[in-house]
This record gives structure tokens, sequence and C-alpha cells, in this order.
């Protein structure tokens, strides 16, 4: 077949693309012009250049698709309420749109909608919301948990970095389940998928704990010493996004704030999703356990530890 893969220079979605290139399917990515595209072009992916804002640039990513793969979407700390909505919401309806034609569309969303209140959060239920008014019985969802592997930047990677530098923060102790799904074990269930809303993870009682322990361990660093109670973290996190926000209107700032809401929630929050239904539906199993998910991240993670844009799409 041939796919429409966006944020395809993501780390999901450039996980997917790699997947369907090695199963011998032809895959178009969408980018943006500023996107690292090195990986596709090695791949031989199809990318056409546009934004998920901006629906005039995607006119016409999807001819001739039998599938598209949404894996586009602002993952933010301290973006601003509007900025978020028009990426993951407005975005969202604009690829459908595009999409109309293609016998199949699958959404790729975040366990996070069930609990979360943050505004990444709700846009996230609000793009869901979406798919289902414009897909109806055809839509597919799925909502994967704490997603790490190999290129995973935007939390294995800062995590690392945190850690290196001493910096590294848990949130009552990182007694919380870590709800993680490897790379390898979602892109089997998105390929797997039909019809439906489901959760993904790999359904492990590992705590963030002993994720962060491990990382240390695998990367010579001393273990996280460092806790802050939930609604501490919580109160911190709110007031540095906010201030991070203002900076960044004024000064152009660009680094990311040291605590944010969303970490705090993901961290401090069990993310014991249930598999039960993904596993009963589209016959899926995490293959790729635990130990081999950190070893195969750890080598990533000791090769080439810098750190990749956050959004995707």
């Amino acid at each position: 077949m041939t796919a429409l893969v966006t944020g395809a220079s993501g780390f999901i979605g450039g996980h997917l693309a790699q997947r369907l290139v090695a199963d011998g399917h032809r895959v178009r990515g969408l980018v943006r012009a500023t996107s690292d595209t090195s990986l596709l072009d090695e791949l031989g992916v199809e990318t056409v250049v546009g934004d998920l804002t901006d629906a005039a640039s995607l006119a016409g990513i999807a001819d001739g698709c039998e599938a598209v793969f949404h894996c586009g979407a602002l993952v933010s700390d301290w973006a601003t309420t509007a900025e978020i909505a028009a990426a993951n919401v407005s975005g969202t309806r604009n690829v459908l749109e595009a999409a109309a034609s293609a016998p199949r569309f699958l959404h790729l969303s975040t366990t996070d909608v069930h609990r979360a209140g943050n505004w990444y959060a709700r846009t996230k239920r609000a793009a869901e919301a979406e798919v289902r008014r414009v897909r109806g019985a055809d839509a597919t969802i799925l909502r994967p948990a704490t997603v790490y592997g190999p290129r995973s930047a935007e939390v294995v990677g800062e995590i690392a970095k945190a850690i290196r530098a001493g910096t590294m923060l848990l949130v009552d102790g990182g007694r919380a389940i870590a709800g993680l799904c490897y790379i390898d074990n979602l892109l089997d269930a998105t390929l797997l998928a039909r019809p439906g809303e489901f959760d993904i993870a790999d359904g492990l009682d590992v705590t963030w704990r002993r994720f962060t322990d491990d990382l240390a361990a695998g990367l010579g660093a001393g273990r996280v010493r460092f806790s802050l109670p939930y609604p501490v973290a919580d109160a911190i996190g709110f007031t540095l996004e906010h201030g991070y926000r203002l900076l960044r209107a004024t000064t152009g700032l660009t680094t990311r704030p040291l605590l944010s809401r969303q970490a705090v929630y993901v961290m401090g929050r069990d993310q014991d999703f249930d598999n039960g239904p993904a596993r009963a539906a589209l016959g899926w199993e995490p293959r790729v356990g635990y130990a081999e998910g950190m070893q195969a991240t750890l080598r990533w993670l000791n090769a080439a530890p810098s750190a990749a844009p956050r959004r995707a799409g």
C-alpha cells in the first residue's frame, strides 16, 4: 500500500515510516520546512512539506494513499494554549479533510486523555472528537502511554540529560507506575489496528524510580536523589510554565522549563492503563520485554545522546 505518515520526522512517526518501508510499503511523510529529513531520505520516503495549522499546505497530501497515520502533534510544556490547540485540534481537522479519500485513517492520541486536565490533554481529547465526527464507525484511535526506545529524544533523551547533569527530579519518590510502551510494541499495535479505540501500554509494573535507576546505571551516572511531593511539584510546574511563556514572548527564550504540569502528571500518577481490549481485539502482544527495550535505549543514548526538537508534524 501507499501510506501517509504525518509527523514523519518525529520519534514515533519516524519509526513508523521505517517499519512501513521495511514491510515493503510506499511511504509519504509530511514534514515541516525545518524538519530533519535525513533518516527519511535514507529510507527513500517521499517527503512533502506542510504545516498542520495551514490547511492549504495539506492539499493533495493523501492523494493515492490507502492509509493515513496521523502522528503529528505539538507536545509542549510551555507553548500557548492557542498554539497547542491550533496544531492538535485544528491540525487534526485539517488532516482529516485532506485525507477524506483515504480508506483507512489511524489517529495517534495519548492515555493522557483519560485523567490529565492540562491543555495538552484537552486538545488531544478534542482531536479525538474530530476523528469520531469525520470518520464515524471507521475511526481508529490508539492511545499509547509512555513510549520509550531509541530516538526518544522528547522523553528518554531529556531524562538522560537531567540524570547526567544531576538535575533530574522525581515526584513522590518515583513510586508511580510509568506506563511504559516500547516503540516496537506500539508499531506492532499500529499495524494491527482496526476501527476502534485502544489504550496501548506494555502492562509493566515498572515505576519511575526503577526506570530512572536503570537509566542511570546504564549511563554510568548517579541515581536520582531529588524528589518533590506531587502538590508542590504541580504548583512549581504551573508557575514555571507561565513564567517561561512570558520570557519566551518577551526575550525569545528557547530553553524548556525545568518542570511542567504535564511532566508532573505523567511522573506522579500511575499510568497503569488496561491493554486487555487491544490484546483481545487486535491479537496484539508486547513482544519486546523491558530488559531488551532498556538495553536498546541505552545503546542509543550512549552512542548519540543529543536530543531532537519536540514538535513533529
